[in-house]
């Protein structure tokens, strides 16, 4: 009772101060916002934020577990802090320190999503879209382009994923295996799923035949 209690009045505190945060913005007040969120950070999660970010995802992920695994609640909320602090030093210019926040904050959405630990309210995928914008301005690294291919297969999303593919066995950051394996999942696709996901059956066999010459090409 006292875990549940807890996890409610934190989700309640984190909307009260990101509402704050964004009345401070469209005030111009970016600074004092971003004074607002460190000081949250510190006071419900024993965080900073330059920690959170100098933390690789899975030692992140690790800070907030309870009883064995991360709390959703607590993701969920590190996540949207994240999101409204990058919002803000893109306001001030500051893109080196903008994108790796937007790019954090969506994988640990995508973490919650593909563990199916959303939490009731908070409206992860409406963050994922968010996010996905806020970064399309950018060129993603590697590890946040390996979050959001299963995703926008998950999504149905089709195309996007296909292209996603192609980006990440540009960077060698997949195998062909899961290329392969990639294509017979789709395969299996209605074709109305694959109308709909922008990846029409014939495009999606021709996308098949130019992975197996160029997986074949790459072996030599």
């Amino acid at each position: 009772m006292f875990e549940r209690d807890y996890l409610v009045r934190l989700l309640t505190q984190a909307g009260l101060m990101i509402g704050k945060a964004m009345q401070l913005r469209q005030q111009q007040k970016q600074k004092e916002a971003l004074g607002l969120i460190d000081e949250f950070l510190g006071k419900e999660l024993r965080l900073r934020s330059r920690l959170a970010m100098g933390l690789s995802d899975e030692d992140l992920l690790a800070m907030l577990k309870v009883t064995g695994s991360p709390n959703a609640e607590s993701v969920a909320v590190v996540a949207a802090v994240l999101q409204q602090e990058a919002e803000l030093l893109a306001d001030l210019g500051e893109e080196d320190e903008s994108f790796p926040r937007f790019a954090k904050a969506l994988r640990l959405n995508l973490y919650l999503i593909r563990n199916d630990m959303e939490v009731e309210g908070w409206d992860i995928r409406g963050r994922v879209g968010e996010l996905i914008t806020a970064l399309s301005v950018y060129e993603m690294d590697a590890q946040t382009k390996q979050a959001l291919w299963p995703w926008y297969e998950f999504n149905g999303q089709l195309a996007d994923a296909e292209n996603m593919l192609y980006e990440l066995v540009e960077e060698d950051n997949v195998s062909a295996e899961e290329g392969g394996a990639f294509y017979e999942r789709l395969s299996a696709h209605a074709d109305s799923d694959l109308e709909a996901g922008g990846l029409p059956r014939d495009e999606l066999e021709e996308g098949r035949r130019q992975w197996a010459a160029l997986m074949k090409e790459s072996a030599k």
